[in-house]
């Protein structure tokens, strides 16, 4: 038997928080393998430490909420993705994935207790993990390969005071594969199989067609699609005096790209038709095919009148017919290919000197689609009149009415680009991670830690498809060139290039647009960011009962740990002069560059005091203490600590409790990053012929009596808002507070149980309020105000409408937008219970033979309240249970998923997994005044139901070093649920894609998977 095999039999007796981790990692004792040789001495752990404390002691016990997923669960899963397994977690919440396309940013975040991914703290064997991306400055999971993780710890709430800033919701620790002898391939491969088959799209393209004359085709039978394969080689040596060993990793990953097309639900854009008689139907955008065309001069009398063009160029007044399906070229899975190497080592000189070092690498390159670029409506354009021979008589009398010949007129233009690709944005991730530390003994019952940590990142993203505004300008003002054909106008664009854009369906000039054409107008653009992390940090721990230090009733003495750390962050963006000049169509507007840096010395302690031990009425209690200081170079200084109480009372019970306070510095971006526009998701509620708000409410939110009822929506949901940093934010804080208890009654052999209650409390949370609650409270309350950088606002002075059209998007002088820096705002708070429990049998106990063994595990958590509070709001709204405009992507009040396996005597183990999500319902049908939307009731959308998913899996060892695992995950190819995502942006971006959540349902139907770990 293999060294590594012989690690992984010994985790299955350890136990954590009273728990077993063989339900959760163990690999499975089969019958025939030969007994398990005794672990060398090194092997023998009689004190470890646990993720949420640097103290040492006997037995994996926590006195904060803690859960341990291991390497076994893992496969059982299927995961290659390791954000697939952590999102698989009831404690974690939809964050950025592989499933998002339109405003994705290439990685895959964890977001712990709904909280956010920047609230979540990410280690690796400890120690920080260098942020990932310049617009998130968060961990990337992706960095971390699944095969190599021996277990995952997951500590929720409050870990400031021995982790440092971003502890607020929790950590999530990755214990990787180390002192590993031998060789391992490990080889997986799984596919995603869906059949069409959904009924509410199939009746959503039906209204279509009767109600606004538009129809769907929607894909039918059976698609296999989504394939994902990876391929891992481990492999280690020890030193020839077993002092030391080498462990090095290098694995290959590749996933295939799903477009939206190939789902019947995902295949239009559900739109809701908000009426009496509410329904949805597949809808668009309103830059289509053959374009919409609306006069923005007040000079025309057709003022604000918008058009279609047919084949030949007659103008019709422009219906939802006329709306372009957008879904089909999105990507529902983007397209990834990802390197990762690296290596762990150490060597011990002498009890004193142990060396080690880490190094990690990884090159990550993942593409993200939309539907093509154009002229996007909302954007500045302009037509030359009377001399325009691309415009036909329709075109003219329509367009250029009261216009005098030879002039320019505004004229807004949806026009897409169906004739080139879509949107596209390469995204690559280049990350390296150093560590080097020695540790060792200092002195009787002193031992010592101190590293170095390196972590760089490289991100580049190309963005290609997409039309120049100006460009685009050029080649609409046409005119003849004296010899039959056209020209632009202008003799400097003819210079550079440019080429008319042929469409108005003018007879006259048959083709159409040509590749010659899209040559002109569309426009690649780059930038370029990078991230690094710096730490120099040292702890030593001491076991105080070598010195007589500990309790008269208890036989361990205190256990103390100390220390200091330095860290320095960095971020830098660049981008090229396409994206600063605000110029690329569909973009949102301009892109700006970020460079600053933030250095944080640190003080930290902990304490662990047995007070009684092996008493009757207490088998131990014990306190535990921690302290840290630390001096940011941005915000000034902040302390963070934490005490809890763990009591034992029998071996069948033990009880703890804990009180946490945490914090969070601001990261770079959110201090320093330059204001810039974007789009943010949302509607206009004083947008449309009858807007959802009152005449006065509007006039709060800066519009007029004459474009009251005028005001065009913004376009796919999606309106233009200008977002930056602030220096003067100040560092969140929060208070946890957990009680629990752990149940190991010995009258049950096998069997634990535990129960967590928590409370998070965070204060002077730092984001930008969301569009709804700016509409809200400047409509409601025009007094109220909010702190932007260090000066007091009104919320009402946030809105920026077109002083023409009093619309909220677009660019240049046809644009508005809504002002959303980011500020301390008002307060997060979440409360709910977490549970666990193992239970592991032999069947031969229940009369059953030596048929083998069942192992259950339960992880369940309940989210009572997911309460916000912004500034200024006078009020807060419950996200728990809720979905919609405001609360986002779905945050289920229960949440479980159960495994029983079978660990059969032939070699074979089987398993299956029930994973269930509760129904949840859309916020503003509430009756909460800061969510309610009495003039949107949205009856197909009102709510999601409860889901419920079966997962079958099952592990073969072929003979002694070959395992072969596969299994079916979403056996029953459960569709996810579709909701409004066009007209209300109820699963808009950057959570929703697809009309649906799909980083909280499972989205691409069954998926099935088979692997095969070869040992030699």
């Amino acid at each position: 038997m293999n060294r590594h095999t012989v690690r992984e039999r010994l985790m299955a007796s350890t136990m954590i928080g009273g728990a077993t981790l063989l339900a959760l990692s163990a690999a499975p004792a089969f019958a025939a393998d030969p007994p398990a040789a005794a672990p060398p001495a090194a092997a023998t752990v009689q004190e470890v430490v646990v993720t949420g404390s640097r103290i040492p002691h006997p037995g994996l016990t926590s006195v904060s909420p803690l859960t341990t997923v291991g390497a076994q669960d893992i496969k059982l899963q299927g995961v290659q993705n390791i954000e697939d397994m952590v999102n698989s977690l009831p404690q974690a919440m939809a964050s950025f994935g592989a499933m998002q396309s339109n405003g994705a940013s290439g990685t895959a975040t964890v977001n712990l207790r709904g909280l956010g991914d920047t609230r979540t703290l990410v280690l690796i064997d400890g120690k920080r993990v260098q942020a990932s991306d310049t617009s998130d400055p968060v961990v990337d999971l992706n960095f971390i390969p699944s095969a190599l993780v021996d277990r995952v710890d997951v500590v929720t709430g409050g870990a400031s005071a021995v982790y440092g800033s971003d502890a607020i919701a929790g950590v999530v620790n990755f214990i990787m594969k180390k002192d590993f002898e031998g060789l391992r391939i490990d080889v997986q491969y799984s596919f995603d199989q869906h059949d069409q088959h959904n009924s509410q799209i199939d009746r959503a393209v039906k209204n279509s067609a009767t109600v606004i004359g538009n129809h769907i085709d929607l894909p039918t039978g059976s698609v296999t699609d989504g394939g994902k394969v990876s391929t891992t080689i481990i492999g280690g040596a020890n030193s020839g005096d077993g002092n030391g060993n080498v462990t090095f990793y290098f694995n290959y990953q590749h996933s295939d790209a799903v477009l939206e097309k190939n789902r019947d639900f995902t295949a239009c854009s559900l739109s809701t038709n908000n009426t009496a008689t509410t329904f949805q139907y597949c809808g668009g955008s309103s830059t289509a095919y053959p374009g919409r065309f609306t006069i923005n001069n007040p000079a025309n009398p057709n003022f604000k009148k918008s058009y279609a063009i047919s084949s030949t160029g007659v103008v019709s007044p422009f219906t939802n017919a006329d709306l372009y399906n957008f879904a089909p070229l999105n990507y529902l899975q983007r397209p990834d290919e990802r390197y990762t190497a690296g290596e762990f080592s150490h060597y011990q000189m002498n009890p004193h000197l142990d060396v080690y070092t880490s190094f990690m690498f990884m090159r990550d390159q993942s593409v993200a689609q939309i539907a093509g670029s154009g002229a996007f409506f909302g954007d500045p354009y302009q037509i030359n009149c009377g001399n325009n021979p691309l415009l036909t008589a329709s075109e003219q009398t329509a367009f250029c009415a009261g216009i005098p010949a030879g002039t320019l007129t505004n004229l807004e233009i949806g026009r897409r680009d169906i004739e080139g690709t879509g949107r596209i944005n390469d995204i690559i991730h280049t990350e390296y991670r150093y560590v080097i530390g020695a540790r060792g003994e200092i002195a009787e019952g002193w031992n010592y830690d101190v590293y170095a940590q390196y972590g760089h990142t490289d991100v580049e993203s190309d963005q290609t498809g997409y039309f120049s505004i100006s460009k685009t300008n050029n080649a609409l003002n046409v005119i003849s060139d004296g010899h039959g054909g056209i020209e632009c106008a202008d003799a400097g664009a003819r210079a550079a290039g440019c080429v008319p854009w042929n469409i108005f369906n003018n007879p006259a000039f048959p083709g159409g647009v040509t590749q010659q054409q899209l040559n002109y107008l569309e426009t690649d653009a780059e930038n370029y960011g990078q991230m690094s992390e710096q730490v120099i940090s040292g702890n030593i721990t001491g076991d105080l009962s070598k010195y007589g230090i500990k309790s008269p009733w208890a036989k361990d003495g205190v256990g103390v740990s100390m220390g200091l750390e330095y860290r320095r962050e960095t971020l830098t963006q660049v981008f090229d002069g396409a994206f600063t000049s605000g110029d690329l169509a569909g973009l949102g507007g301009n892109e700006e560059g970020t460079n600053g840096a933030f250095t944080v010395k640190e003080a930290f302690g902990e304490i662990r005091a047995p007070i009684v031990q092996d008493a009757p009425w207490a088998k131990e209690l014990s306190f535990e203490g921690g302290y840290r200081y630390a001096d940011y170079s941005s915000s000034g200084s902040v302390d963070a600590y934490k005490a809890g109480v763990d009591w034992q009372i029998t071996p069948d019970i033990r009880l703890r409790g804990s009180f946490q306070h945490a914090v969070r510095a601001p990261n770079v971006n959110e201090l320093f990053h330059p204001t810039q526009f974007d789009l943010t998701a949302g509607t206009d509620p004083c947008a449309g012929a009858t807007p959802q708000f009152s005449a006065a409410q509007c006039a709060n939110t800066g519009v007029s009596a004459a474009q009251y009822g005028n005001v065009i929506q913004c376009v796919s949901s999606q309106c233009s808002s200008t977002n930056g940093g602030n220096p003067d934010l100040k560092p969140e804080v929060s208070d946890t507070k957990s009680l629990g208890f752990v149940l190991t009654p010995t009258f049950i052999p096998g069997f634990n149980l535990s129960v967590d209650w928590f409370d998070i409390n965070v204060k002077g949370v730092i984001e930008t309020v969301p569009l709804t609650a700016i509409f809200k409270t400047c409509a409601n309350d025009p007094t109220s105000t909010l702190i932007v950088l260090g000066q007091s606002e009104s919320y009402c002075s946030l809105f920026h409408r077109n002083a023409v059209t009093g619309q909220l998007f677009g660019t240049g002088s046809t644009g508005g937008y809504v002002a959303a820096p980011f500020v301390n705002g008002g307060l997060l708070h979440t409360e709910g219970v977490d549970v666990e429990g193992n239970y592991r049998i032999s069947l031969a106990d229940w009369g059953m033979g030596d048929h083998g063994s069942l192992n259950f595990n339960l992880l369940g958590t309940y989210t009572e309240k997911l309460f916000n509070v912004l500034p200024g709001l006078g009020g807060s709204y419950d996200c728990a249970g809720l979905y919609g405009t405001t609360c986002g992507e779905p945050v289920p009040k229960w949440r479980h998923k159960l495994r029983v396996t079978w660990v059969t005597p032939w070699n074979i183990s089987l398993s299956a997994q029930w994973r269930y999500v509760s129904g949840s319902k859309l916020d503003f049908n509430t009756n909460n005044p800061a969510l309610h939307n009495p003039l949107a009731p949205d009856v197909d959308d009102a709510s999601i139901p409860a889901y419920n998913y079966l997962d079958l899996s099952g592990e073969w060892r072929i003979r002694d070093h070959i395992v072969m695992h596969a299994g079916v995950n979403n056996v029953f190819d459960k569709d996810p649920p579709i909701v409004d995502s066009n007209s209300f942006g109820i699963s808009a971006p950057p959570f929703g894609n697809g009309n649906t959540y799909p980083q909280v349902y499972d989205s691409l139907g069954r998926t099935i998977f088979i692997g095969i770990t070869a040992d030699f």
